[in-house]
């Protein structure tokens, strides 16, 4: 798992004269620590870096290994999930949270804890038939279900992910043995949200995953850019 640290985003003055932030300012206690899903990287989430608290993007799940250096130090950490990042979240956040890591509020965007699951998750066909035909092609006709719409895959595609499609399909591989090779944790998320329009996690496994978990429904695809804009910047 990589952790990459985004720094706040510019203050633009005039089109001319965009000023950066203060960086002299004395190191934030807050943090939010948000879990990308499968494919990711930094790229779609660079606009959401702010003053007050820091930012680290979670990605890349090969490994569930990560560097809990850069997680020391602070005083509460927010936690958001989207995704496959769901799942990698639930798989770690128990570890750090016994070894006293100050994790106070974890919410969960469009992905469970069982990603592969015929009730709760993708199906499991559904996984296998991505992983046996990964290439560019498909992967473009993934990010399109992923976004629901082609003026939203426009906008993702102008920040998208720096990762060869091999880096991909390692990825992918090793979230399916990792599942089938550990069952789904006892974690417990403090709220969901569960997009009306997913093509990738079906509404209703959502709402089977979290039966017993707050969840509320809001109308958007796989995708939710503005939502998480919402929560990473409002929090």
């Amino acid at each position: 798992m990589i952790l990459k640290k985004i720094p706040p985003v510019l203050h633009v003055v005039t089109p001319d004269n965009p000023i950066l932030m203060d960086y002299t300012s004395p190191p934030n206690k807050k943090l939010i620590l948000f879990f990308a899903g499968w494919g990711m990287d930094e790229q779609p989430f660079l606009a959401n870096g702010r003053s007050d608290r820091d930012l680290i993007i979670a990605y890349d799940y090969h490994s569930l290994a990560l560097d809990e250096s850069l997680l020391r130090g602070y005083e509460e950490i927010q936690v958001f999930a989207w995704s496959m990042g769901v799942w990698a979240a639930a798989q770690v956040l128990p570890g750090l949270k016994s070894r006293n890591y100050p994790v106070r509020t974890c919410t969960a965007i469009n992905g469970t804890a069982f990603p592969i699951d015929n009730e709760k998750g993708i199906p499991n066909q559904v996984f296998k038939g991505t992983l046996a035909t990964l290439s560019e092609r498909t992967l473009d006709k993934f990010r399109l279900r992923m976004c629901g719409s082609r003026e939203l895959l426009q906008q993702f595609l102008a920040n998208t992910p720096k990762r060869d499609i091999e880096s991909l399909r390692t990825e992918l591989i090793a979230i399916g043995e990792q599942v089938a090779a550990y069952s789904g944790t006892a974690f417990q998320w403090d709220q969901a949200y569960i997009g009306t329009e997913d093509r990738i996690f079906s509404p209703e496994n959502q709402q089977r995953a979290w039966n017993h978990t707050p969840h509320r429904f809001f109308d958007a695809g796989h995708y939710p850019k503005k939502l998480v804009q919402e929560l990473l910047q409002q929090v």
